[in-house]
């Protein structure tokens, strides 16, 4: 599946360092000790400082990959929307069967989200930190990772007549209704015997739930 363009101009953060290599093992760095500091103090109270600490690096070494905190924010944002992606890419890769590529993307997609809970939760709760440029690259990016899903119900259903306006809300719903994994970890963990279970419920529930998107006459 190729990502489909946007309305919105892909952002570009800065780098004083010119080798690419070196800017995506550095920049992995920032992310994860990012991520660290970021999940424990949030944004407001994270300093450039701590996230440089996290990551093994000097702040005057992170200054060479980042100019901001917000640009550190943005880039765990896309790092963490390219790995949903490309799991999910992984999961459907070489399955031909449209009805068992929809199951395996949706499995694929809880069990990325279970792993990277913490930081999912963190992306919901401060989303309002981005500044206005990268909120929309964000949206793009969630706007293609939509249309994966999208195509997905399209090729599920096959020959029957749907309707387009209930497979686009198919579509946001089944991006969507997983991130209840991390939601509602706590009373999961505590009321069911494991997670696999809470998210083969939650696969069964969504697949039977996606045929309101068929166009069946109204009652």
């Amino acid at each position: 599946m190729k990502e489909k363009n946007t309305q919105f101009r892909i952002k570009q953060i800065e780098s004083k360092i010119k080798n690419p290599k070196r800017i995506s093992l550095r920049r992995k760095q920032i992310i994860k000790g990012a991520i660290d500091v970021f999940t424990v103090k949030g944004f407001n109270s994270a300093t450039t400082r701590e996230i440089a600490l996290a990551a093994g690096i000097t702040e005057g070494t992170l200054f060479n990959y980042v100019r901001s905190k917000e640009d550190i924010i943005y880039i765990v944002y896309e790092y963490i929307t390219q790995i949903l992606r490309k799991d999910m890419e992984k999961a459907i890769a070489g399955i031909t069967d449209p009805q068992e590529r929809l199951k395996a993307a949706l499995l694929q997609n809880m069990k990325t989200i279970d792993v990277y809970q913490d930081i999912i939760m963190f992306m919901y709760k401060e989303s309002h930190s981005l500044d206005k440029e990268s909120l929309y690259t964000v949206l793009a990016r969630e706007a293609g990772y939509i249309e994966m899903f999208e195509e997905l119900l399209t090729a599920y259903f096959g020959e029957k007549k749907m309707d387009p306006v209930k497979i686009k809300l198919a579509a946001d719903l089944l991006s969507y209704i997983p991130v209840i994994v991390t939601f509602r970890r706590w009373s999961l963990k505590r009321r069911f015997d494991s997670m696999d279970a809470v998210i083969s419920g939650i696969l069964d529930f969504i697949l039977h739930g996606i045929e309101f998107a068929v166009d069946m006459p109204s009652l």
